[in-house]
């Protein structure tokens, strides 16, 4: 039997988390799996199939520290490898792609890139340090995979990894399993919020996410629609900043913090629209699990996933903005320092039109499922069974 193990700090709060808990649910019967996490204590809300083991309990609190624990775990995940020669060992994200690459037997070593890389490492001595491992180590591995095409091309182009190690394998989706969990109750507190035209948006609450624009275009739907409310499903370092922003703009009482949900289907379900304010993404999931909710989406024309989520055979294209009924959702221009103001004004016109306009909102709804299907986890895992 062969035998597959992923490597991953938890299984919270996380598009790749999200996958590896999809993997290892739907890999077939005579394929053995184990998640290997990094402690006793890593959090663990998304289902799985398999063994789970750790990797240690270590907990860092220095530099110092910081190198000998990732030494002390590169030598125990070495010798798991020897243990298991003929495994597979499938790693996600920077950290666990590293010691997937440095704990060596490397033929049997798949190391998955979720982001766009060359715009998330940008400046400073950490950027530094991520850029030259993927470039000076991410060759050494059996596979790359890429979760969308535009990845790849970064890839190859500034980090000059070879490209026939790299395997484009888009996100997964079990859409009947998301479609049943967004029909379970909410509490009678909940109900009320969506008695109202709703906005949600779902991300950690961090810089990348830019949800500082949503919520000042937030500001501008509600002089439109005075009722409407805005749900932010996440949880971050930016969190305060959010909620001192909203306070700031006088729309308080209509934004709403729910935190990190383990069912946020039952939200985005009951939603108008969804909006994704991203700079950069990989293959941004909560775009299309909301799409798998039949909710109409918007979302910023970032680096990388929306374009070929949303405008399939459009990447290398000049595209028109706005709503589009030849896509399956609305894309606007990433955010920048110079357009900002501006932008958030459009967007907030975007969501305005979905809103109030039942026909065009219908017709979205619609294009959403009929792209997401595309991505239906029955279809993906077989394209990674075959990798494997």
């Amino acid at each position: 039997m062969k035998k597959i193990y992923f490597i991953i700090g938890t299984l919270s709060n996380g598009g790749a988390e999200r996958v590896v808990s999809n993997l290892s649910l739907r890999l077939k019967d005579n394929i053995e799996r184990e998640i290997i996490l990094f402690g006793h204590d890593a959090r663990i809300d998304y289902p799985y199939k398999g063994k789970l083991s750790y990797l240690d309990q270590y907990k860092e609190k220095n530099m110092v520290q910081k190198v000998c624990i990732l030494i002390k775990r590169i030598i125990f995940l070495r010798k798991i490898k020897k243990r298991n020669p003929d495994a597979i060992f499938v790693s996600f994200l920077e950290y666990p792609n590293l010691l997937n690459i440095l704990s060596g037997y490397n033929y049997n070593s798949i190391v998955s890139v979720r982001n766009f890389m060359s715009v998330k490492y940008k400046n400073g001595l950490k950027s530094y340090f991520w850029n030259q491992t993927i470039k000076r180590l991410y060759n050494y591995s059996k596979k790359v995979v890429a979760v969308s095409e535009q990845i790849k091309y970064d890839l190859i182009e500034n980090y000059q990894l070879n490209k026939e190690k790299i395997e484009v394998i888009y996100n997964s989706y079990d859409i009947n399993r998301i479609q049943k969990l967004a029909g379970e109750e909410l509490t009678d507190e909940e109900k009320l919020i969506f008695e109202n035209p709703t906005i949600i948006t779902v991300g950690r609450l961090d810089y990348q996410k830019g949800q500082h624009h949503l919520i000042k275009a937030f500001s501008y739907v509600k002089e439109k629609i005075p009722n409407s409310q805005l749900i932010i499903l996440g949880d971050g370092d930016l969190k305060e900043d959010l909620i001192t922003l909203s306070d700031k703009l006088n729309i308080a009482n209509n934004v709403h913090f729910l935190g990190f949900q383990k069912n946020p289907f039952k939200y985005i379900a009951r939603s108008k629209v969804f909006v994704l304010t991203s700079y950069y993404e990989g293959f941004p999931n909560a775009l299309a699990e909301a799409m798998a909710c039949k909710v109409p989406v918007i979302s910023t024309d970032c680096p990388s996933g929306p374009r070929e989520i949303l405008a399939p055979g459009k990447l290398n294209e000049n595209i028109n903005y706005g709503i589009n009924k030849n896509f399956y959702g609305v894309l606007i221009p990433t955010f920048n320092e110079k357009n900002y103001e501006n932008m958030e004004k459009h967007l907030s016109k975007i969501i305005c039109n979905l809103i109030t306009d039942e026909k065009l909102n219908r017709f979205f709804a619609k294009r959403s499922l009929e792209r997401v299907k595309d991505f239906d986890i029955n279809k993906v895992v077989k394209e990674w069974e075959n990798l494997l």
